[in-house]
């Protein structure tokens, strides 16, 4: 039985002090506006909604969560592009109307939209401002990465071809992408205030499957560091990244970031967390890795195996571990599979 509170649990274990059992994260953004019954429209564009959604479903499960603003391609409303958001009854992926950068012509011509038209960024402060009436403080920065923000400004096809034969836009548009995100971090620490801030960054453009790690040491190392320094620079931190996708070839790149001690370092299922831990560095914070397939494919039985091995794993890692999904929680995830993971936890995460 646990004898914390979720908001006790995670207040110690981020503390360094002594707690119940292994966290669990349960990532159930969108798929808590489904069990509610929002539409896109509620979930996206709506925060006091989609913030509620999530508190309930994670106080009504015991899961270890704390709301945050989602809103799957969302940079694309800041740099130009458009999305089309379904009308059906309840909450589905927005899927991509069209790119802001459509030729060479106008990747070299592109500019930043004035930041009274970012309406994304508009959403994420519009949330946390409503987080804060709740109680919840925290605040995450972007820092990308840059050359995902580059695939949230064009075509991923046509910027795997300028990969191979216009390299100086491609740079170009990481300089651009850098700019953005740097801005952002800008306006968030103005309204928030930078104790309250940490930076986290997802990499699934740097994937192995989409690029060679000679492309990521080429294009997207070089702008990964550089927006690290810029925010080191401005007085943050605390650094968290997430490797989405199968980072096994670019483990050593990251090793450059520097993460201080006690670092969020989440990983999808395709990356061993033991061999991630024994990269980077057993001393961070790891958190992951049950498969999003296997929860909304995957029996009770088969979640509740996985989750219990990966406890097993690394429920002594030195800087401490979190079990949760692979990457973000698909909408049709099975419920009760997501009750196996819980139900592990408490079963093969007591201290």
């Amino acid at each position: 039985m646990n004898s914390l509170s979720s908001e006790e649990r995670m207040q110690r274990f981020y503390s360094g002090e002594k707690i119940d059992r292994v966290p669990m994260l349960s990532c159930a953004t969108m798929y808590a506006g489904w069990q509610k019954g929002l539409t896109s429209e509620e979930f996206y564009f709506d925060v006091e909604k989609a913030f509620q959604a999530q508190q309930d479903v994670c106080e009504e499960k015991g899961f270890d969560d704390s709301p945050c603003y989602d809103l799957p391609h969302g940079e694309m409303l800041d740099l130009g592009g458009e999305l089309f958001i379904p009308q059906e009854e309840k909450v589905s992926l927005p899927l991509v109307k069209s790119f802001r950068i459509q030729s060479l012509e106008e990747a070299w011509k592109y500019e930043l939209p004035p930041m009274d038209q970012r309406k994304f960024t508009k959403l994420r402060i519009a949330f946390l401002k409503y987080a804060e009436t709740k109680g919840q403080m925290g605040v995450s920065i972007s820092a990308g990465s840059p050359f995902t923000m580059v695939g949230s400004m064009v075509d991923t096809g046509l910027l795997m071809r300028w990969l191979a034969k216009e390299p100086d836009v491609v740079r170009h548009l990481l300089d651009i992408a850098v700019q953005y995100l740097s801005e952002t971090a800008d306006i968030l620490i103005q309204e928030f205030g930078i104790e309250r801030c940490s930076v986290s960054s997802n990499y699934p453009f740097e994937s192995n499957h989409l690029i060679s790690p000679k492309v990521f040491k080429k294009y997207a190392y070089p702008a990964m560091m550089e927006i690290h320094e810029e925010l080191r620079g401005k007085g943050l931190s605390d650094f968290g990244i997430h490797l989405c996708g199968n980072h096994s070839k670019n483990l050593d790149f990251f090793k450059d970031l520097n993460l201080s001690s006690g670092s969020f370092i989440s990983s999808d299922e395709e990356n061993s967390l033991e061999k991630v831990a024994e990269v980077l560095g057993k001393e961070h914070i790891y958190a992951g890795n049950v498969s999003t397939k296997l929860l909304v494919e995957g029996t009770k039985e088969q979640v509740y195996s996985q989750s219990k091995e990966v406890i097993e794993q690394m429920k002594y890692n030195e800087g401490g571990f979190i079990l949760m999904p692979s990457c973000d929680l698909p909408i049709n995830t099975r419920p009760e599979n997501l009750d196996a993971m819980l139900q592990a936890a408490c079963d093969y995460g007591k201290y």
